[in-house]
């Protein structure tokens, strides 16, 4: 592991860090000081194909949302009726 004075300021330090500590264990690279990764575009994916199954899951997951959602709004509604 790096020592706390051991600091890797540049991403071409990240390149020589392997080379001449090798022996000496591991080497800690905080994600800040890490080479960016290159990031996946989603454009030439085309829509995902749902099995019957997860097509109920997420029907019954969309369904339980709109009833929460319509029952705090009930909630809202008789709260603000009972104030009058």
């Amino acid at each position: 592991m790096t020592s706390q004075t051991e600091t890797l300021d540049t991403f071409m330090d990240l390149e020589s860090a392997h080379d001449h500590r090798a022996g000496k264990g591991y080497v800690v690279i905080h994600p800040l000081y890490d080479a960016p990764e290159a990031k996946c575009s989603a454009d030439h994916l085309g829509p995902i194909k749902l099995s019957l199954g997860s097509r109920i899951a997420l029907t019954a997951v969309r369904g339980y949302l709109v009833a929460i959602m319509l029952m705090g709004a009930y909630r809202v509604v008789a709260m603000a009726i009972a104030r009058r």
